[in-house]
């Protein structure tokens, strides 16, 4: 369910600008992670920062891979 509502979130931010807004400033790596979390809550989703974290290195992952 926690990777569920995660990639839910995802979506959810890709397609919200307000969202994008709320996270766009945030250039702190751990801000933006615990921002992340905070805003999923409010949202009804259920992730923590070590999974948004986890979704961060594996995007950068496959970034670098091409």
């Amino acid at each position: 369910m926690i990777v569920r509502d995660f990639e839910f979130f995802r979506r959810m931010i890709l397609s919200d600008e307000t969202l994008q807004e709320q996270l766009r400033d945030l250039t702190e790596r751990d801000q933006f992670v615990t921002r992340v979390v905070e805003l999923g809550e409010i949202h009804n989703c259920s992730f923590s920062i070590a999974e948004v974290d986890e979704a961060m290195r594996e995007g950068r992952r496959v970034w670098v891979q091409g």
